[in-house]
Order: C-alpha cells, then structure tokens, then sequence
C-alpha cells in the first residue's frame, strides 16, 4: 500500500453518528471526531493547511499545559529569580487552568483573546494580563521554532494595557519633615537621596560603598520567594548596575550606621545575628522583608502627617526634586539605572519649561547684522577702508 502524503485526509460516518477527520502528519494518521460533518471537515481543512505550513506529529499530540512546562525549565537559566516566580505563579493561576489542556495546534488567536477578555472578567489585573501575553508570546514563539505550531498566534491578540499610575511626590518641605522625626536615618536619606529601588536598598552591602570615591554601587536586589526566605539577584538591566555619587552628610550618616548602629544591633541579636554584609540589615542581620519596610515607611508618614505615598514614590520625589533644579535629564536617568527615553517619558513635567529662555538665545543668533552693502562696495574698489 502507497505511503500516504503528509497533509492528505479523509473523513467519515462512525455508527454513532458522529464525524471522525482524519489527517497524515509526518506518516501518521491523527484523528478528531465531531458532532456534523461541517465541524468535521472544518477541522480536516484547518489540520491540513497547519501541516502544509510546518506542523509536526509532536504538535498535534502535545498540550499548551505540558508544553509550558518545558518551555519554563528552558527558560529557568536565562530569566531573573523574581521573573521566573512571577511567570510560573501567572502560568500556574491564570493560563493552564483556562486553556493548559488545549492541544497545541488548537490554540488560536481567538481562544487566546477569550482568555484576555475572561480574565478581565474575573478581575484580573490589567498588569497580569499584559505578563500573561507575554508569557504566551514567548512560549508560542519557541513553539514555532520548534515546528509545533505554525503561527505565534499571541501575535494577534489585542492585549489590555494598564492604565499609568498616578504619580504621587512629596516636596524638599516634606522631604525634610520627615526626615527630621524619622528613625532610621540613614536608611531613609539613601533612600531619598539617591532614588534606589527598596529591593536595591535592602540588598546593599559594605563592600558597595566606595569610602574614597564617595560613591555607591548598586550590584544587586533582594528577591522574597513566595514560599519565604530571600535570594540576591542582579539589577534587571545593565543600566541598573551603577554608581551613584553620595554627599558629605550622607557618608557620615553611614559611617554612624556602620561604627555605633551596627554594633549594638549585633550585640543586642546575640546569638541570632547571621552576618551578610548588609549595610541596612534586619535586627538579626538578614534581609529586611520588603512588605515590613513598606508598612513602617506608612506609619512614619502618617505620624508625620503628610500625604500618604508608596515606598516606591520616594524614588519618584528624588527624580522630581532633582529635575525641578534643573539637573541634567540624562545625569538623573544614571542615577535611577533608568534610559533617557524612559525618565522622558516618565517625568517630563517635572522639567522646568525654558522655552522663553531658549525662544531669547535663538531671537539673539538668528538676528541679522545689519551691514552697509554700500559702503562694503565703496572699501572693496578703492582697496581700503570705507570709512
């Protein structure tokens, strides 16, 4: 009997009444039963321009579900701790229980865009959703690559994007209210005066500060696991991996934490002191948990009585105190680990508008010098001056 062509099918009536199609794929029969020979032969010419177009036998066999799994062990080496957490923990809540049983040359634009639409439903950040897109893109991608799908179909789905938060900042009033009645004090300038993400400021350690230089280096965050315990990470760009120059009052600030405030927090620790080098330790020398840092930084707020912004918005307050004073876009956007088109795009009504000063410096160079062309003429014929 004559191998039969990749791509050719067949369909026909099972005794119960339904439709079973049939399609070869790579020399093997694959199978589908439907309720109408429409549905039937729909599916038939779906599967046979799938296969014309690259499908293999392994993808009609393998789940979405499955295949994710593969797809998160290959990425487990390239993707930051944090990342792979939030990509498993989104997989794991909001993906595979919708469509993880799908097979993957089922997937589809459509089925993709109902699974957008469903989470909106259920209230699912619109945040979450724009990682599960990516999510998708990327395993769908590798998929196509692989030949076991013919299409990154996550390409066509129309994905929610989250609205911008609205930015809330403190003024230098404010800044110094609270830093007047806040403890912790070196804590809470580093924070403000340099714009370091909380992650950044909780993983720092000694070996960072530059005594010399007068610099710190951010090198790394801490990242919390879901399950408990911490893990140092690298910054997420190379932009994040930077020194950031630190003035006079706050490398005395530091030098006051490191001779007389970590000393008598090791002694008060005792035994429970586990040392890891960090320059704004826990009270037993390990990380500070992020959400307690939080949690603090709102209650000194509110005993201060100021607005009430996230621990995050100080990062936001130093970019917009340093831009009000008209520090170069490009030196703050260093100082964050951020690219200028972001900090633009994130802060430019914090530049002050310079547009009359700039409209009087143009105004000045593109005024003509008058010139007396006469008596320019005259001072040419005679080979002399004019006057």
């Amino acid at each position: 009997m004559a191998k039969r062509a990749n791509g050719s099918g067949s369909i026909y009536r099972l005794p119960n009444g339904t439709w079973r199609a049939q399609v070869t794929v790579e020399g093997r029969r694959v199978s589908h039963v439907e309720k109408t020979q429409k549905a039937a032969t729909e599916w038939a010419r779906k599967m046979t321009g799938q296969v014309r177009h690259g499908l293999s036998y392994e993808g009609t066999r393998k789940a979405l579900g499955e295949f994710f799994d593969e797809w998160l062990a290959v990425k487990a080496n390239k993707l930051r701790p944090a990342t792979m957490e939030q990509y498993c923990r989104i997989s794991r809540l909001h993906i595979k229980p919708r469509i993880g049983a799908l097979a993957l040359h089922d997937v589809n634009a459509a089925r993709i865009q109902t699974l957008y639409s469903a989470l909106q439903s259920d209230s699912v950040g619109k945040r979450t959703i724009e990682v599960a897109h990516t999510i998708l893109h990327g395993c769908l991608s590798h998929a196509r690559r692989l030949g076991l799908v013919t299409q990154n179909w996550a390409a066509l789905a129309e994905v929610p994007r989250p609205e911008k938060r609205e930015m809330r900042v403190w003024d230098e009033g404010q800044v110094s209210l609270f830093l007047t009645g806040a403890p912790d004090p070196a804590f809470y300038r580093m924070a403000f005066a340099t714009g370091m993400r909380r992650g950044e400021l909780i993983g720092l350690k000694w070996d960072d500060i530059d005594w010399q230089a007068e610099t710190v280096t951010v090198r790394r965050q801490v990242f919390e696991p879901e399950g408990g315990g911490f893990r140092f990470q690298e910054p997420k760009t190379a932009r994040g991996r930077r020194a950031i120059r630190l003035g006079p009052g706050l490398l005395e600030a530091l030098r006051e934490q490191f001779n007389q405030v970590l000393p008598l927090a090791r002694a008060l620790a005792g035994d429970r002191w586990q040392e890891h080098d960090l320059v704004f330790p826990s009270t037993i020398g390990t990380p500070r948990n992020g959400y307690e840092v939080s949690k603090t930084f709102h209650k000194l707020a509110e005993r201060a009585g100021l607005p009430a912004i996230r621990f995050h918005d100080i990062r936001h307050t130093a970019a917009s105190i340093m831009l009000l004073h008209r520090e170069p876009p490009v030196r703050v956007a260093a100082i964050l680990g951020q690219s200028l088109a972001v900090l633009l795009d994130t802060y430019a009504h914090y530049i002050p508008d310079d547009q009359e000063r700039a409209a009087a410096l143009m105004d000045a160079i593109t005024n003509p010098i008058p010139v007396d062309l006469r008596r320019t003429h005259v001072a040419h014929k005679t080979g002399g001056d004019a006057t």
